[in-house]
């Protein structure tokens, strides 16, 4: 089984890949590689382009130019607003969860009665 090292041997800082090749590259299926991506999160900052179509390794920051650290803030600010988003979606649906073992809660009360 591969492991998330596996993963992240194939990202790099400086070019973008996507899934669909990290799933060639390792044989994993797009599920396993997005699961282990999201492992790797916690470990190191993995950034996300929908413009470039893929996943790359964040810089060292000391090593980089005035421009550089500009354009990679960047980068780093559309990746964590991809994750607020998500977290709203996903907030957004834990909602209705909730609201529905309320009510079904509330309903076992009533037929308990």
């Amino acid at each position: 089984m591969k492991t998330k090292n596996e993963i992240e041997k194939y990202l790099s800082t400086e070019k973008y890949i996507t899934r669909q090749e990290l799933s060639e590259l390792t044989g994993l299926s797009d599920r396993k590689v997005r699961s282990k991506i999201s492992e790797l999160k916690k470990h190191r900052v993995v950034l996300y382009s929908s413009q470039r179509s893929g996943y790359r390794l964040a810089k060292e920051y000391r090593s980089m130019s005035k421009q550089q650290r500009e354009e990679e803030i960047e980068q780093v600010k559309h990746s964590l607003n991809d994750c607020k988003s998500r977290t709203t979606q996903l907030n957004k649906q834990k909602r209705k969860y909730i609201a529905y073992l309320k009510k079904a809660e509330q309903i076992e009360l009533e037929e308990a009665n």
